[in-house]
């Protein structure tokens, strides 16, 4: 049985399906058995679009180029639907929060709360750079796939693919273990707003972010740093023009994730060590599984 199954599941194929039917027993005994959110909508128009362009690429098979493309993106889309289902899960599960270890980590590592001490040199302009940076999140690790999916090595896409698979996945599990809601829910008294100097179009944009995570335990690990970092190794090994124009953009976030009052910065630390380690694991994994790194 387990050698069928490597025969037919990629590696983050099989490891997807384990991690959903946990999941799927989590949610039962919780009497949680379904999903309340769309945030996977825009993941499939991304599929959808790269599976068109795939088609029209490779005229003589299009369905098969189609089919494929949708097989390969298709783990993005189930680990939105996880993050979706432990949005509201974790909270039931875990319903207190360790965000006073995790602020107090930062004092003794740092000396100090970073995101109140970052409050100190805000400014509007700062504040929309920060805010652009953060919400870069949403379009480069899609973007950057779709561009080396369409002109890149397989090797490249796979690794990439398979690394934000494993990254995901271990940091939700720790969502679970470390349950944290971030400064801006945790120390909001010590803020006398939600943004440092706000203005209008960077508050509704922050207002919009807040609407979908709640008081989602999604805080430690930062994703946003492992996925941005991930697009980084990515780029690095695709084209070293694309990383060295994401590279502002990515450090930008990096400090976004604390000056927006989303995260601690041992998040953003554990979130780096999560990157670095689902990279160097994912042509382990797949040479593991399949006796090949392509």
């Amino acid at each position: 049985m387990i050698a069928s199954l490597r025969a037919r599941l990629r590696p983050e194929e099989a490891l997807l399906l384990v991690y959903g039917l946990g999941l799927l027993a989590l949610c039962l005994w919780a009497h949680m058995p379904y999903l309340t959110r769309t945030y996977h909508i825009p993941f499939l128009v991304v599929i959808a679009i790269v599976a068109a362009l795939r088609a029209a690429r490779e005229r003589e098979h299009r369905v098969r180029a189609a089919v494929g493309a949708v097989r390969d993106f298709l783990p993005f889309f189930a680990l939105i639907v996880v993050y979706e289902t432990l949005h509201d899960l974790t909270p039931i599960l875990r319903p207190r929060t360790v965000d006073g270890g995790l602020a107090a980590l930062d004092r003794f590592l740092f000396g100090r709360d970073l995101a109140v001490w970052m409050t100190s040199f805000a400014s509007p302009w700062l504040t929309r750079i920060m805010v652009f940076c953060y919400a870069s999140y949403f379009f480069a690790p899609a973007l950057l796939g779709g561009i080396i999916y369409l002109y890149g090595p397989r090797a490249t896409f796979r690794r990439c693919m398979l690394s934000v698979s494993v990254a995901s996945m271990l940091g939700f599990l720790i969502y679970l273990l470390v349950p944290a809601v971030g400064p801006y829910i945790y120390q909001a008294a010590q803020f006398p707003g939600r943004l440092p100097a706000a203005t209008p179009g960077t508050h509704y944009v922050v207002e919009a972010i807040d609407a979908v995570k709640g008081a989602a335990r999604d805080c430690f690990p930062s994703m946003h740093t492992a996925h941005s970092t991930l697009v980084l190794l990515g780029a690095r090994a695709f084209r070293r023009v694309l990383f060295w124009l994401y590279l502002p953009v990515a450090v930008g976030l990096y400090v976004a994730t604390v000056y927006l009052r989303m995260h601690y910065a041992i998040d953003v630390l554990a979130g780096f060590a999560l990157a670095g380690g689902a990279w160097w694991l994912a042509p382990q994994l797949e040479l593991a599984w399949s006796g090949t790194a392509d």
